[in-house]
């Protein structure tokens, strides 16, 4: 059974958010997306696992997708974690029996974790693809400094990739973060937008979550590829090796992709996580 709703978030604002349910489900994942896209991109994950009597509960982060605010904002990071408690306490009050699974990709990735680390809760595992614990591109010194000053005077000045693109394009670093025009044609959901705040607070975060990472005591399984363009796999790896917990694996791969449910294997890596999810049980 599918349906869409509207959370009331901490500060008022109402998000958008789908479920999709089988007749008799023994757990719950809850779906946090990446960056510039929405919940609807996890469709064939989401199949697979009602397929497997898992219920799906995918949240549009604030700014992007079906849910409003000013597009690739926010005011701090603490809002994304704090949106996220919002949901899963309604979850927890919907499927009450029901252990949960939490599943994010990218910037979804690092929601999840600074959330785990933040807030103690009851969960059957953690489900990481592509975490964005820290940029592939090197942001010098300087670059940083930029943006942290920006990031004060020009919070919400909207910075839009494609508009940038014959300069962006030059520089072969940052060729990956430019939006496939053709993609946001098709998809009226996605976002192309950030801002300074947004941007500093995703580096601020990655940063804060190496360094907490003793805090994160979860059952995990982490989906990356080695040649990411997008995020750097070296972190990753550092992030897995300091968790102090038994039950943990890492899927690695070596394509150069970094939104590993898109890849051409996509059924297998679907396949693979609700694997890991059935295994818990």
């Amino acid at each position: 059974m599918y349906s869409s709703h509207f959370m009331k978030a901490p500060d008022g604002m109402e998000l958008f958010y789908q479920t999709w349910s089988p007749s008799n489900p023994k757990a719950v994942i809850i779906i946090v997306h990446g960056a510039g896209e929405h919940s609807g991109r996890y469709v064939p994950l989401c199949k697979q696992c009602v397929a497997q009597n898992f219920a799906v509960v995918a949240p549009d982060l604030r700014g992007f997708g079906q849910s409003p605010g000013l597009r690739g904002h926010i005011n701090t990071f603490q809002e994304y974690i704090d949106d996220l408690h919002t949901l899963i306490q309604l979850v927890s009050t919907r499927f009450s029996t029901l252990p949960i699974f939490l599943f994010g990709h990218s910037l979804g990735g690092l929601i999840v974790i600074r959330y785990s680390q933040v807030y103690k809760y009851d969960t059957k595992g953690v489900i990481l693809s592509a975490p964005a614990l820290a940029l592939r591109v090197n942001v010098p010194y300087i670059g940083r400094k930029m943006l942290e000053l920006s990031s004060k005077l020009i919070p919400t000045f909207s910075i839009n990739p494609i508009k940038w693109q014959r300069i962006l394009g030059r520089m072969e670093q940052l060729t990956p973060y430019i939006p496939k025009q053709q993609t946001l044609q098709y998809d009226p959901y996605m976002t192309a937008e950030i801002t300074p705040k947004w941007l500093a607070e995703l580096l601020k975060n990655g940063m804060n979550a190496l360094s907490d990472v003793g805090s994160f005591q979860y059952p995990i399984l982490c989906v990356y590829d080695e040649q990411d363009p997008i995020i750097q796999p070296n972190i990753i790896q550092d992030f897995l090796k300091k968790i102090e917990v038994l039950d943990k694996k890492g899927l690695v791969f070596n394509d150069g992709f970094h939104h590993l449910l898109h890849a051409d294997y996509h059924q297998t890596t679907i396949a693979d996580i609700v694997n890991w999810m059935e295994h818990r049980f």
